[in-house]
């Protein structure tokens, strides 16, 4: 049996919004951390930079952005995905370019706090916001505070076939590494424009009935037959 290895971003991707561009959007002035998005967007700042500027503009106590990681929500079908990648033995993480507090408490709250994810970590002092950046520039690229390709890395060491979900900028990269690209958003335009092979999502139901067809049903010897979906 193939080992398969799932690395799956965050924002827009397991959650049903842009939960970091959305708690900017909450807790600092719009009219300021709009041009730094547009900055990022462009290409004329990293990420990195772009949730540095954007924490320093943002005013939130703890008890703020847990009740505001109280109302974002998942991917309705996640939970059951996760529920089928366990049943075969799928190895599954995510790696998110946002941050690990609102991840943490929104697995927490849907009762998948043991699902493994890489993040850059949020730090609340009073109402001031701070970001450290563990996973940047381990790969000599500084595009990314959270490098994605190097964790995708780690499990292609190993020998495993590598699944790759997601939506947005900062998944580029991983994408010309990965076996298996799922895509939705800009992440799907961005395939289309590089030619790169991928299978275009709009939920996780999606990509289980896709996984089951390739895994399952089509010569993965040593998975269990396909449950009904």
């Amino acid at each position: 049996m193939e080992k398969i290895a799932i690395l799956c971003d965050f924002d827009g991707t397991v959650s049903v919004d842009d939960v970091g561009n959305t708690l900017f959007q909450t807790f600092a002035d719009p009219e300021l951390s709009g041009p730094v998005i547009e900055d990022w967007k462009a290409g004329r700042i990293s990420s990195r930079e772009c949730l540095e500027r954007e924490a320093e503009l943002a005013h939130a106590t703890r008890a703020d952005l847990d009740e505001f990681a109280g109302r974002c929500q998942l991917d309705p079908y996640f939970k059951d995905f996760i529920d089928f990648t366990r049943k075969r033995g799928m190895e599954f993480v995510i790696v998110s370019d946002g941050l690990d507090h609102y991840i943490e408490r929104m697995l927490v709250r849907n009762g998948l706090g043991d699902i493994d994810f890489f993040a850059n970590v949020l730090h609340i002092i009073d109402d001031k916001l701070q970001v450290s950046f563990p996973y940047y520039d381990l790969r000599e690229c500084q595009d990314c505070g959270n490098c994605k390709t190097h964790h995708l890395e780690q499990y292609k060491r190993q020998g495993y076939y590598i699944v790759y979900i997601g939506n947005g900028l900062s998944d580029r990269c991983p994408c010309h590494y990965s076996d298996l690209v799922f895509a939705k958003g800009e992440l799907l335009d961005f395939c289309r424009i590089a030619d790169i092979e991928h299978v275009p999502f709009t939920n996780f139901r999606d990509i289980e009935r896709e996984m089951v067809q390739r895994f399952v049903l089509n010569g993965a010897d040593g998975y269990p037959d396909a449950e009904a979906l």
